[in-house]
């Protein structure tokens, strides 16, 4: 998966930004084309793959590479007639290749942007807490209201669910791609602090530190070493603490900002992170911090 998606985020961009630069097309149709195929896919990558593994401040450098790239290839194609020849095969085979790719990442790119906001009802909905994490620079893995960028959002209990990670200044989350270590990723240990005022009706530390990366495997509790605290008549689960580390109790009453333990890597995880999301008589409730809803590749600066 980790190198794949270096094809998906640094091989194809480059491919995409040499086209753009180097092409010479015989219309501006073709042209045009092309571009709208080559943005297709420079927004599905902006909106739907998850920076925080490569280089997460790339996705603008691509950006910004691809507009320029399209800017300067359009001085030489706009002399060009605006049509094509009539009965050039290839002609018409680059056409519909660039129609199929632009519709195909189209639709992906559409469905990642549904999923930053919230409808009037979800909006309503939404519990606003205190972010739990402090001192670092955290990047959404997984968040938003569709599938396509939250794989959360296809269960109802978890359906606005977040996974958050911490990235350094080259946008990195781990020191590497794929550490075996969970000390190597820069959330492992960081401290939890409770989002918000309320009871604690769960705290379970019994659970060991599983190693990053591995595939997923069914476990007692998916949710690992975790916290439940009931708050605004929500339940708020924060997932995948580290063992040993879990501060409170059943029952224990908390303020917002209270130590509730250390990020770790147990429970139902590839690697260490924090899993929190809300729930309201079994149903997935938004959750927002300073008024933000949260969305895959947001960023969170404390």
């Amino acid at each position: 998966m980790i190198w794949f998606q270096a094809i998906i985020n640094i091989i194809l961009p480059v491919y995409f930004l040499w086209w753009a630069y180097k092409t010479d097309q015989v219309s501006r149709r073709l042209w045009f084309a092309e571009v709208l195929s080559g943005a297709m896919f420079i927004g599905f990558i902006f909106v739907i793959s998850p920076w925080h593994i490569y280089f997460y401040y790339l996705r603008y450098v691509w950006l910004l590479l691809f507009v320029i790239a399209v800017v300067l290839s359009y001085q030489k194609v706009k002399d060009k007639p605006l049509k094509g020849p009539k009965n050039d095969g290839s002609y018409k085979f680059s056409m519909g290749l660039n129609v199929i790719l632009a519709v195909y990442f189209g639709v992906f790119l559409s469905q990642g942007i549904s999923g930053y906001f919230l409808n009037s009802s979800d909006r309503e909905e939404a519990i606003e807490l205190d972010f739990p994490l402090k001192d670092g620079v955290y990047s959404v893995g997984q968040g938003g209201a569709h599938t396509a960028i939250n794989y959360h959002h296809s269960h109802p209990s978890q359906a606005y669910a977040y996974d958050i990670l911490q990235i350094n200044g080259w946008g990195l989350r781990a020191n590497g791609l794929t550490p075996s270590e969970n000390s190597a990723y820069h959330i492992y240990g960081q401290s939890l602090y409770s989002p918000c005022t309320g009871t604690v009706t769960a705290a379970v530390d019994e659970y060991e530190d599983i190693p990053p990366l591995e595939p997923p495997s069914e476990v007692e509790e998916p949710a690992g070493n975790h916290v439940i605290i009931n708050c605004k008549d929500t339940e708020v689960l924060i997932a995948h603490i580290k063992p040993g580390t879990v501060a409170v109790e059943e029952g224990n009453e908390v303020e917002s900002g209270d130590i509730l333990g250390e990020i770790g890597n147990t429970g139902n995880t590839t690697e260490p992170h924090l899993h929190i999301h809300a729930e309201r008589d079994g149903e997935g409730v938004p959750i927002t911090f300073d008024g933000r809803f949260l969305k895959r590749n947001s960023l969170i600066f404390n």
